[in-house]
């Protein structure tokens, strides 16, 4: 089965070519971003390891063979796609600040003392949507993100859900909101392959965007 991971570029075994790399500045109050640019890209990059055992231990799980039942191939893919949805999420906030900080720095000539939107739940909360529209276009996909990983994070019956994708890698979350009975169960089954290729076209726009203000 093929896989279908964020594309930053580069394999997940492969070495970490300086084209991969933006020229952003390295002097500022907030540390140096081309080092935090490299660390998106690690993280990325590790979030697709994650995507791959989540892929082959699907596989496995499938296959209902007593061998790979003993190797616990059901949690481990489980978990590596929980994993893998976290750390996309730590991605998202880290690009949703950097954006932000460059925004201001190309309108307002500096990069303010506070970071006011540093995750993507404050895109929501601040009604912010970054420069030229930018995370407008990815709504649908950064709330189902910010959805995901904060039932992943609080759920109280996330560990309820005990099944896998019939068809493909499916990304299952079970969420009761502040574990109050009186709220409904929402109940998430999403393909990982189409999350993956919404998140990589996020992820793209928000590269190019920053690349743009070397222009």
């Amino acid at each position: 089965m093929a896989y279908t991971l964020i594309d930053i570029g580069k394999q997940p075994e492969e070495t970490l070519n300086v084209s991969l790399l933006l020229p952003l500045p390295a002097d500022t109050p907030y540390g140096n971003f081309q080092l935090k640019w490299m660390d998106i890209i690690s993280r990325l990059n590790e979030a697709n390891r994650k995507i791959i055992t989540s892929y082959e231990t699907w596989c496995a799980a499938r296959t209902g063979s007593i061998e790979d039942s003993m190797k616990d191939v059901f949690n481990i893919h489980r978990f590596s796609t929980e994993y893998a949805v976290t750390g996309m999420r730590r991605v998202a906030d880290e690009l949703v600040a950097l954006v932000w900080c460059m925004h201001q720095l190309r309108d307002g000539g500096e990069i303010p003392s506070k970071v006011k939107v540093d995750t993507i739940g404050l895109v929501f909360k601040h009604k912010y949507h970054g420069p030229d529209d930018l995370f407008e276009r990815h709504l649908e996909l950064i709330r189902l993100l910010n959805d995901l990983s904060n039932t992943f994070k609080h759920s109280f019956i996330q560990s309820d859900l005990a099944r896998i994708g019939q068809d493909e890698p499916l990304v299952l979350a079970l969420n009761l909101e502040r574990a109050d009975l009186v709220n409904e169960s929402q109940f998430y089954a999403i393909r990982m392959s189409a999350f993956v290729k919404d998140y990589t076209s996020f992820f793209h726009d928000c590269r190019e965007w920053l690349r743009s203000l070397q222009s």
